[in-house]
């Protein structure tokens, strides 16, 4: 698969995430009957914030893995869009694979419609959304058909339209697709698919989109931006362009964790950048050990409102792996072997398996405000406490640290970490 083409915007974010589903060699049916977990699908607060506290947990899950994988590297990744271009699949997944990405995922239930209308509470509510822009979208090989059941919960619950074309003319079809990636995601994300993905054996291609611009409450001055040291550790540090602002921010001293916090909202939105500072040069892996059991809802309850002094450097950060391990790693593991079972989503009869997940992302952080945009796509092939203190407090980004993009409800749209520059 080959790489995408980045273009850098004020404060920029894209992700790709590449599912890959091939032929097994054989298909054998698992029907695994699993208990069903507490279902929340009433669209109120409590199934808000348990629908953002389990994605929370997924990120985590995931954040884990990468910095395994790839450590002493900047990681930005979008595990709202990861979880729900997988959650499309779900909905067409039976028996043990449904059972694993239930868990692997960290779903609200194992029941389809209960699955699709957490994701709708969320989709629905930046639907009209000035600033966060998302879209699903099914590509479907001409001549086949979705099955009822399938295409009404993607197209009512998930939005996603729907839209035949010939995988044949790979080609051709990769050019459409693309495009389509490209319109949602200001261009921020290009050649999300290579013609060779696709071919006569392609069945569907699962596609969700996000796109999100927003200036800061409070920008920071640029005739304040001056080059100060980034302690990378105790002995080394580099010059990096430092932003710097004093303002009202949220803020919170977190002892358990050994950091603290800063929230730095966007306008126009519910949504917020949230970093978690530790507070030594090296505090970072530290960190990362004690947030594996810590919600991020304990952090941002954390938050209270003070004049705080702020120092944040201006980065670009980019980020690609392959998540089939990661995947696997979570407990997911039936829908890469030749047991996968989506019989749910066509109406013929036919096997397919995901081969490949391929996770890419991007960020620009300037004085201005945040450009964000994610795209995850799923090719299917056929089988074979409130004080106010009068001193400011100091926010000093200037070692390594985690941050977030979230709403009022910790929902985690994007998450990473700047360690290196």
């Amino acid at each position: 698969m080959e790489r995408l083409l980045q273009i850098g915007v004020c404060v920029t974010h894209s992700l790709l995430l590449l599912l890959i589903l091939q032929p097994p060699l054989n298909y054998a049916q698992v029907h695994v009957h699993h208990q069903s977990r507490n279902s929340m699908a009433s669209p109120d607060s409590n199934n808000v914030a348990e629908f953002s506290r389990r994605l929370a947990t997924f990120s985590i899950n995931v954040y884990n893995k990468l910095i395994t994988q790839k450590p002493n590297q900047n990681i930005i990744f979008s595990p709202f869009s990861i979880q729900t271009c997988a959650a499309m699949a779900r909905l067409g997944a039976v028996g043990e694979t449904a059972a694993e990405l239930d868990r692997g995922l960290g779903l609200i239930s194992n029941n389809e419609a209960q699955i699709a209308e957490s994701f709708h509470n969320v989709l629905a509510t930046y639907e009209n959304s000035s600033i966060l822009h998302i879209a699903n979208k099914i590509y479907i090989m001409t001549g086949f058909q979705l099955k009822d059941d399938f295409s009404s919960l993607i197209s009512k619950q998930f939005l996603s339209a729907v839209e035949p074309v010939d995988f044949s003319k790979n080609v051709e079809a990769a050019g459409k697709i693309n495009t389509w990636v490209e319109q949602r995601t200001n261009n921020l994300i290009k050649n999300l698919i290579s013609p060779s993905a696709l071919g006569q054996d392609s069945r569907l291609v699962l596609i969700n989109a996000i796109h999100f611009k927003g200036n800061w409450v409070h920008q920071f001055p640029e005739h304040m931006t001056h080059n100060e040291p980034f302690h990378l550790n105790d002995a080394d540090s580099i010059e990096v362009p430092m932003m710097n602002l004093k303002k009202r921010f949220r803020y919170a001293n977190l002892g358990d964790l050994d950091a603290t916090a800063l929230e730095l909202p966007y306008k126009d939105s519910d949504l917020s950048m949230l970093i978690v500072l530790p507070n030594s040069k090296t505090g970072l892996s530290q960190l990362e050990e004690k947030l594996r059991s810590t919600p991020l809802s304990q952090i941002t309850g954390a938050l209270y409102s003070t004049d705080v002094i702020v120092k944040l450097p201006k980065f670009k950060s980019e980020f690609e792996v392959e998540l089939t391990e990661t995947f696997k790693q979570l407990g997911m593991t039936h829908l890469f072997s030749n047991d996968a079972d989506f019989s749910k989503m066509l109406q013929s009869p036919e096997a397919l398996k995901v081969s490949k997940i391929i996770h890419k992302a991007f960020i620009d952080v300037n004085e201005k405000g945040t450009e964000a945009a994610a795209a995850t796509a799923m090719i299917m092939n056929r089988a074979r406490s409130l004080q106010h203190e009068a001193r400011p407090k100091l926010f000093y980004a200037n070692q390594p640290f985690i941050y977030y993009i979230v709403n009022k409800q910790a929902l985690n749209v994007f998450a990473g970490k700047i360690e290196q520059f």
